[in-house]
């Protein structure tokens, strides 16, 4: 054995050394070698893996991470609890972080098991924190339910959603049906730039029912009038007038946005005209906008919200608040994609109504791909 230290090849076997695997079962030891430099005095071993964790273990860190939802404190303190290992919350994140590593990517999904999307497309944006600054996440998924493809931004610009866009057109081959955004310009831009004018653009309805709610205040007319009420002011009148008058602008709003006749949804926007000099922003938005919010009267099987992405969203801002803050961008997206896996292999178990059908089925089952293995682990993790 030639010495790490001096380089000499003067060296003598010095006794054997325990090697300890950690397991959730046992800590599994095993002897190793040691050696002695007779030049430099210097002891050593000769290990080609330095792990001390065998993949088992990692594995299920990962499990009681996504699967129990517990954060890396909580399983820090249940394996000191339980098995009488001593491991911290960064060390955890750091084994976590290497299954993550091994995660397969949207490609390789599209390759391996060929899922049928339906081909209706929703889009949504979200910010966190990645070292203490904000990373803009755009997700993209099928009316099905399926997660197409997620990806974080250093620096929001058009150049790169136009690339996000055109990774789902060209290396997934998505067959583009019709797609729903948010009110974002730069979504709207690079919809039209990379699928073309042809494919429908449908603007999500509860986004634009937001808009509206915030310009004619709803929320706060409706919460000053209870209050009002509540306390028998004197101009609970008042209050309860400018209340109704919002009220009833919001529900002439939403039937319009929702009817299915052009027609209906024209006479309901000349009643509205009514109350342009009090909310010019009001009407200014129904002629910008409203010609992309009735997308779906003339594609009824576009989605007329992009609720699907953004419940899935959701989600992930959810365990994000688990981890509180990445400090390196690979972390994040190493994560992200491990939990757009288990996401994906994950089954229904609280879906209703005419959605009832896909409990007990993955979203990628959901698109007709026979998983032959349930563990999402195994089909989500290329070992």
């Amino acid at each position: 054995m030639r010495c790490p230290q001096c380089g000499s090849l003067s060296t003598v076997k010095n006794g054997n050394r325990q090697k300890v695997d950690y397991s959730l079962e046992r800590k599994s030891k095993k002897a190793v070698q040691r050696y002695k430099c007779k030049e430099c005095q210097k002891r050593f071993v000769k290990k080609k893996n330095k792990e001390r964790y065998t993949m088992k273990f990692k594995i299920e860190l990962v499990r009681m991470h996504l699967e129990e939802r517990m954060s890396y404190r909580v399983i820090s303190k249940r394996i000191k609890e339980q098995y009488r290992l001593n491991l911290s919350k960064n060390t955890i994140c750091r084994l976590v972080n290497e299954i993550a590593r091994l995660s397969k990517g949207d490609i390789k999904i599209k390759e391996e098991y060929h899922p049928c999307w339906e081909g209706c497309l929703t889009v949504d944006d979200k910010y966190f924190s990645v070292g203490g600054k904000k990373k803009l996440i755009l997700t993209a998924t099928d009316s099905s339910g399926d997660f197409i493809h997620t990806e974080i931004f250093k620096e929001v610009e058009q150049h790169g959603i136009d690339e996000f866009m055109r990774f789902i057109k060209e290396h997934l081959r998505y067959p583009i049906k019709g797609i729903t955004t948010d009110l974002d310009e730069m979504l709207e831009k690079s919809t039209e730039k990379v699928f073309g004018k042809d494919v429908p653009h449908q603007q999500c309805l509860k986004h634009a029912l937001d808009i509206v709610d915030r310009i004619i205040e709803l929320k706060q007319k409706r919460r000053s009038y209870e209050n009002a009420l509540k306390n028998k002011k004197a101009d609970c009148l008042e209050k309860k007038v400018k209340y109704e008058e919002a009220e009833n602008i919001m529900g002439l709003s939403r039937a319009m946005f929702y009817s299915s006749d052009k027609k209906q949804s024209t006479k309901i926007l000349g009643e509205l005209r009514i109350y342009k000099d009090k909310y010019p922003k009001l009407i200014d938005f129904f002629d910008r906008s409203l010609e992309k919010l009735l997308t779906h009267q003339k594609h009824p099987l576009i989605k007329k919200t992009n609720n699907v992405a953004e419940n899935i969203n959701r989600q992930l801002m959810r365990r994000f608040k688990t981890i509180e803050s990445f400090q390196k961008l690979i972390y994040a997206e190493n994560y992200l994609n491990l939990y757009k896996n288990y996401l994906r292999f994950k089954p229904y178990t609280d879906c209703r109504g005419s959605h009832k059908f896909k409990n007990g089925k993955s979203p990628l089952e959901v698109c007709g791909v026979v998983l032959k293995n349930k563990d999402w682990l195994y089909n989500a993790i290329a070992f």
